[in-house]
């Protein structure tokens, strides 16, 4: 008799102990979707209308000006260079100002975008956070008094890179 009372106080803590588990692999999961499904909770990037507030830049020196906020250590960066060649390319062609930006200290960016054969006006270190930059890369148009007139984010699909290259234009 004791045997069986054993067994059976047994197996209701096996089948209690197994409810448990089940019902916090259910939490641990829910959690998991809820934090994939929100959003980052960061502002969105710079809107167009904003005054870029990047420090010394002398925005009248062409009436357009295109900014890449770049890193060295964004892979999206790197699989965009053939893309920024080409458009830094047309920018000279158009009179348009390049300037890259970069989180990076100065000599590593120019390094960089030596490497991958993207060759600006300028260069720039700057905390993109503080010039309302959330993620690489962006590219910001920006006019001759240094407002965002346009903002492209992330690996561009053909269609915006063709949108890109258009504004750059006359």
């Amino acid at each position: 008799m004791p045997e069986e009372k054993t067994s059976k106080t047994a197996k209701k803590i096996e089948m209690v102990a197994n409810i448990a588990i089940i019902i916090a692999a259910i939490a641990v999961v829910l959690i998991f979707v809820r934090n994939y499904m929100q959003k980052s909770g960061l502002p969105p990037t710079i809107a167009t209308g904003t005054k870029l507030a990047l420090q010394n830049v002398n925005w009248q020196s062409s009436e357009k000006n295109l900014v890449l906020a770049v890193s060295t250590t964004c892979h999206f960066c790197t699989e965009s260079a053939g893309f920024y060649r080409q458009l830094v390319s047309q920018c000279k062609q158009q009179h348009v100002h390049t300037i890259a930006v970069l989180p990076q200290a100065i000599p590593e960016a120019e390094s960089y975008l030596k490497n991958e054969g993207v060759t600006v006006d300028e260069v720039r270190q700057a905390a993109l956070p503080d010039l309302k930059i959330n993620g690489t890369p962006t590219l910001l148009l920006v006019d001759s008094g240094g407002i965002v007139r346009s903002v492209w984010e992330g690996k561009l699909p053909d269609d915006q890179e063709k949108d890109v290259i258009s504004k750059m234009g006359p």
